[in-house]
């Protein structure tokens, strides 16, 4: 129910926030540097400014667990998802809920922003990863082909795929423009928690 900051590289405890009455299983830095976003098992997303060191903003709407959540490159938005099936962003120059993207059968596990565009990406435990527009809150693809819950994306800075990862230990690339699977790599027996580029 606690976060923590340290300093690198000598580890120095800089700050913490506490506020979530659940465990936190998301954190992200505002691209400015002045905010943090935490999510919790309690189904809460907290933004929290660095200067004042305090919760600035709690965002209730989520009926369930807050898995993670996402800064847009601009800073104006949050992205967040939950085990409520559902996708949600937030404007933060009005504080106030902006869109909800339904369509996923079961949690959506993670979220993130296609790097400098207006996409978000979406994982989820009904084995599909789907795209969304972010201004029109539309699916705009959705892939097929994981064989259990899928926990994690990941999209490269410039380029057109898509890297995810499950709970059976595969990794699948995505070509975004043909939309079909481009590579599978088969990391072993445990869980694929995290992919990146």
């Amino acid at each position: 129910s606690t976060w923590r900051t340290w300093s690198v590289p000598n580890g120095e405890l800089i700050m913490s926030g506490e506020g979530h009455k659940d465990f936190v299983c998301g954190v992200a830095f505002h691209p400015g540097g002045s905010m943090l976003a935490t999510s919790s098992g309690d189904g809460l997303c907290k933004l929290w400014d660095l200067a004042s060191e305090k919760c600035a903003k709690t965002f209730t709407e989520h009926t369930g667990c807050v898995w993670a959540t996402a800064f847009h490159h601009s800073g104006d938005f949050l992205a967040t998802c939950s085990m409520d099936q559902t996708v949600r962003l937030y404007d933060l120059q009005s504080m106030r809920p902006r869109n909800t993207y339904r369509g996923h059968v079961d949690s959506v596990n993670h979220v993130n922003f296609v790097p400098y565009t207006n996409t978000i990406t979406s994982a989820s435990a009904d084995k599909t990863l789907s795209l969304w527009d972010m201004r029109t809150a539309l699916c705009t693809q959705t892939f097929y082909g994981h064989t259990n819950a899928v926990l994690h994306a990941a999209s490269p800075v410039t380029g057109h795929h898509l890297a995810s990862c499950d709970a059976d230990g595969c990794v699948r690339v995505w070509d975004t423009r043909a939309v079909q699977e481009v590579l599978k790599i088969e990391c072993g027996q445990a869980t694929a928690n995290a992919s990146a580029f």
